[in-house]
């Protein structure tokens, strides 16, 4: 009787990750609502940078700009609960990484390079920014906004002529959106980290509920640990330094309460201000680069089936990909596939009447400001629901630069985006490090 074949242990995680993206919680995973704080202020300054980005080019009469503009303004979304000195170095290295994107793209438009070109750049561009944003843990939007920039710069017909204007028109977005953001420092710069402590205290009385969950404890221990790198920050500034006495006292009995839970303490150096380069550095060594290879590998497949396909916009399809691998498990990808393509099928039906009606571009800039602000205050609660609101912001924004037929748009949004979240799935399950034979030898440990 002959005996079975040995299972093929390189075929082990594709199984495992095959098993867990069909696992049905995901879908009442999509449907939870999280709870959110602080977003208000977030929402405001966002919200006030792209009003300021949209009004600056329609005031100029350059109304076809504003989507570039307002797209550098994008940057807002970033380091929103930093302290303000690292809050204002990752703005300016997001704003210069938007404005090379919008310029290179137009670039590579204006100069009629074919699809195969253009599909593997934005499938680089994409993987590159994932791999700095999980460098410098920039958070949410990740790369996403990134891609977007791309998808901008193909669009249209543009002439070289318009490669100047549009990339100017992004660098004073994100010029503006730099100091909305970092504005709040004259006023009250003492913030960040008093958030960072209410947050852990906040933390550490949910750990200390009863029956709280081992992972409530883990996560109050890096609520702590963040707090302690925002005070570290502070600490080496004369802005702040007086402060932080005070709130280190109440971190420390904060931290002493999380003890009395019997949560494990993780051994970790004692927190130190360090440059946004000297921390890409630290984590170079982490787990980047499976994520990275993820990111691009889909990003070039959603990509090329969308130009194959004949949709309008490929790289939204890129982008969809893009938005569902911003997470590390197979859980994450499927909540978020999920969540943006419901909601963004969802957003293209919102958008579709919006885009029709004759609102006019301060109509437009107007309608996009309040979405941009309602989509920052709750896009923390729950993803999809915000893609109600994402989805018609963004063809809106589109709009500003290039008019176009709405039931087209929106439809090729909602084709893309669906694409990319399927892609971006099967990249989960199917993109894993490669095993090592069982007779290789061991790697020697670095250091």
């Amino acid at each position: 009787m002959p005996l079975p074949a040995p299972a093929r242990p390189h075929l082990a995680p594709v199984r495992a990750a095959a098993q867990d993206v069909l696992d049905p919680a995901h879908l009442r995973a999509a449907l939870r609502v999280s709870p959110a704080d602080a977003t208000l202020a977030a929402a405001l300054r966002c919200g006030a940078a792209v009003a300021l980005a949209l009004a600056v080019p329609g005031l100029l009469g350059r109304p076809d700009l504003a989507a570039f503009a307002s797209l550098g303004a994008l940057t807002s979304l970033y380091g929103r609960y930093d302290p303000y000195r690292r809050r204002a170095a990752l703005l300016a290295t997001v704003g210069a990484l938007m404005t090379a994107t919008i310029a290179v793209f137009t670039l590579l438009a204006a100069a009629g390079a074919p699809a195969l070109v253009t599909t593997a750049a934005v499938a680089l561009l994409a993987a590159g920014a994932t791999a700095l944003c999980l460098l410098l843990r920039t958070g949410p939007p990740g790369a996403t906004i990134v891609v977007f920039a791309a998808g901008a710069g193909l669009a249209g017909a543009p002439a070289l002529a318009d490669l100047g204007p549009r990339a100017l028109a992004g660098a004073g977005g994100a010029l503006l959106a730099w100091l909305v953001c970092t504005a709040g420092v004259l006023v009250r710069p003492t913030a960040p980290a008093r958030l960072a402590v209410r947050r852990a205290a906040d933390a550490v009385r949910t750990a200390e509920r009863p029956g709280a969950a081992p992972q409530a404890g883990r996560a109050a221990r890096a609520a702590v640990a963040r707090a302690r790198d925002v005070l570290a920050d502070d600490a080496s500034w004369w802005r702040t330094r007086s402060a932080v006495p005070a709130l280190a006292r109440e971190l420390d009995a904060v931290e002493r309460a999380l003890d009395a839970t019997g949560a494990p303490r993780t051994d970790a150096a004692p927190a130190a201000r360090t440059t946004l380069r000297a921390q890409a550095r630290s984590r170079a060594s982490g787990p980047w680069r499976l994520p990275t290879a993820r990111v691009g590998v889909a990003g070039v497949v959603a990509c090329a089936v969308a130009v194959v396909a004949g949709l309008g916009h490929a790289a939204w399809a890129t982008m969809g990909s893009t938005a569902v691998l911003q997470g590390e498990s197979a859980r994450h990808a499927v909540v978020r596939a999920l969540q943006r393509g419901a909601g963004t099928v969802a957003g293209a039906l919102v958008a579709w009447p919006l885009l029709a009606a004759p609102l006019g571009f301060w109509g437009t800039a107007a309608v996009v400001v309040v979405l941009q602000t309602v989509t920052e205050t709750v896009v923390g609660r729950h993803y999809g629901v915000a893609m109600l609101t994402i989805t018609p912001m963004a063809l809106l924004m589109t709009s500003l630069a290039h008019p176009a037929d709405p039931s087209a748009l929106a439809l090729d949004r909602a084709l893309d985006t669906v694409l990319g979240a399927v892609v971006g799935v099967l990249a989960v399950v199917l993109v894993h490090p490669r095993a090592r034979r069982p007779d290789a030898p061991a790697a020697a440990p670095l250091g």
